[in-house]
């Protein structure tokens, strides 16, 4: 038995602490942003500190530098560096990476002033009919990345992003590449990839049916289990060099747009990723997850296989989110979820009642991912479906469309690959 303390942003490791107790490990979580400190309220033991003989596991970036420190000082670490935080934060030194590595990116300019932005705009847009705006700096993840339908529809989202962010301007313009979207993941010990444990996502960011309405980060997604095919080969297994110096310990994700060209990497995700991560864990991880992130701290030898087949995860939240300028009701009732349910619900922003109840507990709204598994993509969200039918929830929102919208993506990957990629 481990023991295991979550260091935490938002209180988004929730459900990873409850499936290490369930597995008969001891877990904490260490919730760092004191607006989501009801996250979890009765459901896990919080802490505000490290006691002696923890494993400490990073769900998110942004604590980097407090986690090399208990690395440095020896403390078992599973997740999250300055490397991480820089990886995911600093777009310019991302790019430089994948150039070094040989993995294949679109066009794009780094600029640091409005002016400068929009000649970009113009010189990639003659180069490819489109382009994305994708803010930097203290914008990166508070103003969402923009794909644009023309050069006259990117300047106009431009001033916009002007308007929102003052005469400082840090931003990103990107080459548009037509493609499908595909966030490969792998994990690494510190010395080598962890076999067994390579994956795809597919997902959706759009809050509405048929990708309309705006971002809510992730509303959905496909999961599966893959070896070292084609797409792996060319995003992943070309960054061993660059990890092993860096002795980088844990999952990590390259985010890219794949066609029948090469696979363009846009940017890395060197954390959990949500809600991929809680459709991976629950759906096909039909292992013992603590010992795994325990052996992988302590630099043990290091196993996984994930299950065949697929995991899908839809996101259940309640209004006013996706916007996040208010915070949703606490204490509305969760009801219609039975025990056997329960096993596939990652939970977000949720608590136990007075009662023992599992009600909202505010924050942004997000209640949590529901999850389902199944031979076939449309059998996992089948299996979510018949969950999320039943909760009887004041409010509750979800997308009903992801069976289509990911199979549609699935369905062409597997076309250009030639079955290459089944799960």
């Amino acid at each position: 038995m481990a023991n295991f303390l979550i260091i935490s942003e938002g209180g988004d490791g929730t459900g990873l602490a409850l499936r290490l107790q369930k597995e008969g490990h001891k877990a904490q979580i260490w919730i760092r942003d004191a607006e989501a400190e009801k996250r979890c309220n009765g459901l896990v033991e919080c802490a505000d500190s490290y006691s002696y003989g923890q494993t400490i596991v990073a769900d998110c970036t942004g604590a980097g530098v407090l986690l090399d420190t208990f690395r440095d000082a020896g403390i078992p670490v599973v997740g999250g560096s300055s490397l991480a935080d820089r990886l995911e934060a600093d777009r310019k030194f991302a790019s430089e990476v994948f150039r070094k590595s040989h993995i294949a990116q679109p066009n794009s300019k780094s600029v640091k002033s409005w002016e400068d932005a929009a000649l970009a705009i113009e010189a990639l847009e003659n180069e490819t009919g489109r382009v994305v705006l994708k803010p930097e700096g203290r914008n990166s993840g508070v103003i969402p990345s923009y794909v644009a339908y023309d050069i006259e529809d990117a300047l106009r989202c431009l001033e916009q992003m002007k308007k929102q962010c003052g005469e400082e301007c840090e931003i990103t313009i990107q080459e548009y590449v037509d493609g499908v979207a595909l966030s490969t993941e792998g994990w690494f010990d510190g010395y080598n990839w962890v076999q067994g444990m390579f994956n795809h996502t597919i997902e959706r960011k759009q809050f509405l049916n048929e990708d309309l309405g705006p971002s809510g980060g992730c509303t959905g997604n496909l999961v599966w289990g893959c070896g070292e095919d084609p797409i792996v080969r060319k995003l992943l297994t070309p960054l061993g060099d660059f990890l092993r110096l860096h002795r980088y310990t844990g999952a990590i994700d390259v985010n890219a747009v794949i066609n029948e060209e090469d696979a363009y990497a846009l940017e890395f995700t060197p954390r959990f990723g949500y809600d991929a991560f809680p459709t991976l864990l629950i759906s096909l991880c039909n292992f013992d997850f603590g010992v795994f992130l325990d052996a992988m701290a302590r630099g043990y030898d290091v196993s996984g296989s994930l299950t065949e087949g697929f995991g899908a995860g839809v996101r259940l939240s309640l209004p006013p989110w996706p916007s996040e300028k208010f915070p949703a009701d606490a204490h509305v009732p969760i009801q219609g979820l039975s025990q056997a349910a329960s096993e596939w619900l990652y939970p977000m922003d949720v608590q136990l009642s007075e009662d023992g109840e599992l009600e909202s507990s505010g924050g942004y709204g997000i209640l949590g991912v529901v999850n389902g598994f199944g031979d076939t993509g449309d059998e996992a969200f089948e299996a979510c479906y018949k969950i999320l039918n039943k909760l009887r929830i004041p409010g509750k929102q979800y997308r009903t469309d992801l069976a289509k919208a990911c199979g549609r993506d699935y369905r062409h990957l597997q076309r250009m690959f030639e079955g290459e990629l089944v799960a």
